[in-house]
């Protein structure tokens, strides 16, 4: 049994080990009396908690002991110790959240337990086996605050913590910290001192996770600039003040620092000090040397420093950014990201590399619902759920940011939180891409296709009464076609692919690509690789080109076939109509003047047809030329969605008219245009369906539907009209309250064949948010308020909001029905911890109307 606060005999605050070593630690012989130890031992039962332990922070020694169930596990798995030192950072991460949030520390210095430095104090203190006047460091200061000015590192909360700052620093730049001794001034003619950092469960020298440090009277950096390095900056009494300089290639996360004493006279005898901080060393994208570089100033600033943005969604007539807190400098997001890298088993030495470390998190954003992995501490943060009932968890539109799930993901131990979906998932990539400094954004693409088996091709089956069968015929196809799609989008240099291929990478957590069964997420694919579709490079490129390049193919139910279906001859029905994200510098809290509008950044707008035809049958593995569907000419023509002069015979045009936005609660009007181009006469029958969906193309109930036949004279036009009332919709409406619009057309003399589909969303009622003056520390009042556009209450109500860096996430419930057509008023109290000019954002929900968000700029005074 170990006293409380030790594990295995090793101190869990910041103290000495002595004895002679030249390893990382040599084991740890107290020295105390029996007096000092009953202390010790009564001071830690009396404290209410354990003091914060950060992650494997104490000296360990040279050969730990190996238990059976260790070897076990590496014959099993090969992972060994490796396994437990992820658990064990994701448990002390929970824990020291936990004691920021609500368990400080005693004010009364008596009821603290002291460290054991400060326990070594005093007569017979001093254990054996070294000389008496070797050199001892009596504590290590890192600065952090002072260093944060120079990093750009002083908006994260760890550093402003008053009672425990934690240095955040950036790799490539150099950093201050003070070392002062005991009894006397460091002498470099007498004493050795070493400074030792350490990363990771088993850290190496060959491998950088551990560095030794020799301090000398060198005043100026002697290394490369690819090497750490240190230098005596001044020397005062007993205050030492060394520059460290982190190279720009240094893994990130978290490293451990301890200091290393000997006199010259017997250098094997050495007494330890290891710093009670840890430190955080992150990306450096103001580092021309870091991959992670990014020159342009305001981009810099949106996509690394900005905490709030927009994550668009919608369909191509109805497209809304949606407010986001993405948090990154909260305090447990930081540590959240370090907890993810530990469970993702990306090793320690590759956490240098950009393209590693974002996939390694893309990775672990989703976690696996259908198929649990073998390691419980690998199974991601965030469940995916796309349905409608969402008992167990929370109802993905009532987050506003990222804090909250990375908080819940803490509180309930590193486990799974309930639920999300792909926009989420993005947003909270985004939020750890940047709190470790790396440029990212979220990225949405308008109509995106999904599981194509890699046929780039999508088939879709219509049934006699002109609906689309759902998986087709036999329930048992995987392809869809989602209304948006969001990923995320990492800056970087990409070394290892062909020049040209650096700048933005796709990351897509919210999909399974891999082959193995332990992996989730996609990327990162070079966006300009995508763009030339040069699939052959970087991670599932092909994947990506897939949902922005598929083409969609459509079959009808015809009894003369010899298989049941017959392709249709006319279909217009692109792929990924735009792609867009936020603009840079700009905010729009009332409507959506901050899209822009990235669409040329992932797709090559000019190429010719035979271009995309050899491109296609590239991705496939085909020659150029091809033909891998033995179909009619005319119909390889409509593949590729030729202007109406190309089409031969197909003498009838038809449109369909897309409706433009519709408020919610109103009626929809959806129109097909038939024209009879020819002098002869034709007869047309047209069908036009409507169905309730959700956005990832799973279907709902049946909405209404029109037939219509015509009979044209040559030259003669008619239209079929679809009048959709709120009360034929309003009840039935799912998710984020999309329709699916279908429309076919068939003419008997020609047996021309048509058909297109349009996915509609009604537009929600915007939220209106009045805040009075807001001042620290002080108590305010905000006022939230919309209107009920249906002609049914709205029922089951919750009510979720958050000031970025200044009020945590909070969500409540609604104890009363929202009546139909009334403007509804829900006011909320906060006190904001920090000033400056933040954003409050808010959400609402209900069992009838989802996504009914706002956002409002604050500026808070001292």
């Amino acid at each position: 049994m170990h006293p409380p606060g030790t594990k295995g005999g090793y101190p869990s605050t910041g103290g000495y080990t002595t004895g002679y070593s030249t390893g990382y630690s040599s084991g740890y012989s107290s020295g105390y009396s029996g007096q000092q130890m009953q202390q010790m031992q009564q001071m830690q039962q009396n404290q209410q908690m354990p003091p914060p332990v950060p992650p494997f922070s104490r000296p360990r020694p040279s050969y730990p002991p190996k238990h059976e169930h260790e070897y076990e596990e590496e014959r099993r798995y090969g992972r060994g110790r490796e396994r437990y030192h992820s658990r064990e950072v994701a448990m002390r991460a929970c824990f020291d959240m936990m004691r920021r949030r609500y368990n400080e520390m005693p004010a009364d210095p008596a009821q603290n337990f002291p460290t054991h430095s400060e326990l070594g104090k005093g007569k017979g203190a001093h254990p054996t086996g070294v000389p008496a006047d070797i050199l001892r460091v009596d504590y290590v200061d890192f600065r952090p605050q002072e260093n944060a000015k120079d990093h750009r590192t002083f908006h994260y909360e760890l550093v402003q913590d008053h009672d425990r700052p934690t240095p955040v620093f950036r790799r490539g730049q150099a950093f201050y910290m003070s070392l002062v001794t005991r009894e006397r001034d460091f002498d470099c003619t007498r004493d050795n001192l070493y400074l030792n950092f350490y990363f990771g469960p088993n850290p190496s020298v060959p491998k950088r996770t551990r560095i030794v440090l020799p301090v000398t009277i060198q005043k100026e950096f002697s290394k490369a600039p690819q090497k750490w390095d240190c230098r005596i900056h001044a020397q005062d009494s007993r205050n030492l003040t060394l520059q460290v300089h982190i190279p720009a290639t240094c893994p990130v996360g978290v490293w451990r620092c301890v200091v290393e004493t000997a006199t010259r006279n017997y250098p094997k005898a050495r007494t330890q000090y290891r710093a009670p901080e840890d430190m955080f060393v992150i990306f450096n994208p103001f580092c021309r040397d870091d991959a992670v570089y990014m020159e342009n100033d305001a981009q810099r600033s949106e996509f690394v420093m900005n905490d709030t943005g927009k994550v668009y969604l919608g369909g191509s007539k109805n497209t809304h950014g949606r407010p986001w807190v993405y948090g990154q400098f909260d305090d447990c997001v930081l540590p959240a990201a370090c907890v993810l890298l530990e469970m993702s088993r990306l090793t320690h030495a590759e956490r240098g590399n950009p393209v590693k470390v974002s996939r390694a998190l893309c990775a672990m954003i989703q976690s696996s619902r259908n198929h649990r992995r073998d390691y419980e501490d690998t199974d991601g943060m965030l469940e995916p759920y796309y349905e409608d009932d969402h008992r167990g968890g929370q109802n993905p539109h009532l987050w506003t940011g990222s804090v909250k799930i990375i908080e819940e993901f803490l509180w309930q131990g590193a486990t799974p939180v309930k639920f999300g979906h792909c926009w989420v998932m993005s947003a909270l990539l985004t939020t750890f891409l940047r709190t470790l400094g790396m440029s990212a954004r979220p990225t949405t693409v308008i109509t995106s296709a999904h599981e194509t088996q890699d046929t780039l091709t999508i088939d879709r089956y219509v049934d006699r009464f002109g609906d689309i069968i759902e998986r087709g015929p036999g329930r048992d196809q995987p392809d869809a076609v989602w209304a948006f799609h969001t990923w995320c989008d990492v800056w970087m240099t990409r070394p290892d692919l062909p020049s040209g291929y650096s700048g933005w990478q796709a990351l897509d957590p919210a999909r399974s690509y891999f082959r193995d069964r332990y992996s989730n997420g996609c990327g990162p694919s070079s966006a300009e690789a995508v763009k030339k579709g040069d699939v052959g490079y970087s991670y599932e490129t092909s994947a990506l080109f897939s949902a922005l390049n598929t083409f969609v193919r459509y079959f009808y139910e015809d009894d003369d076939s010899e298989w049941g279906y017959t392709h249709y001859r006319q279909y217009r029905f692109p792929m990924c109509r735009s792609i867009m994200t936020k603009a840079v510098g700009r905010h729009d809290d009332d409507g959506e003047g901050d899209c822009e509008d990235v669409t040329k950044t992932y797709k090559d707008m000019e190429r010719s047809e035979p271009e995309r035809f050899t491109v296609f049958n590239a991705c496939r593995g085909m020659r150029k030329d091809h033909v891998y569907y033995d179909y009619q000419n005319q119909y390889l023509k409509q593949l590729f969605l030729l202007p109406p002069q190309d089409q031969g015979s197909y003498d009838v045009t038809f449109e369909l008219v897309d409706p433009q936005r519709v408020a919610a609660g109103q009626s929809m009007t959806v129109t097909l245009q038939v024209h009879n181009n020819s002098s002869e006469t034709r007869t047309v029958q047209a069908t036009i369906s409507t169905r309730s969906a959700f956005y990832t193309g799973v279907m709902g109930a049946h909405l209404k539907r029109v037939t219509g036949q015509f009979t044209l004279a040559g030259g003669q036009r008619d239209t079929l009209t679809l009048r959709l009332d709120a009360s034929e919709y309003q009840d039935r409406l799912v998710d984020m309250g999309f329709i699916k619009v279908t429309a076919s057309g068939f003419v008997n003399e020609n047996k021309q064949s048509y058909i297109d589909e349009h996915d509609f969303q009604f537009e929600k009622p915007r939220m209106s948010i009045e805040v009075a003056e807001c001042q620290v520390g002080q108590e305010c009042t905000a006022t939230f308020s919309f209107s009920n556009p249906l002609d049914v209450p709205l029922t089951d109500c919750f009510f979720s909001m958050e000031v970025g860096g200044a009020c945590r996430p909070r969500t409540m419930r609604v104890n009363r029905e929202v009546r139909p057509r009334e403007t509804f008023t829900y006011t909320q109290t906060f006190v904001p911890r920090r000033s400056g000019d933040r954003r409050l954002v808010a959400a609402f929900t209900s069992r009838q109307l989802h996504d009914i968000t706002g956002s409002r700029k604050l500026t808070i005074r001292d």
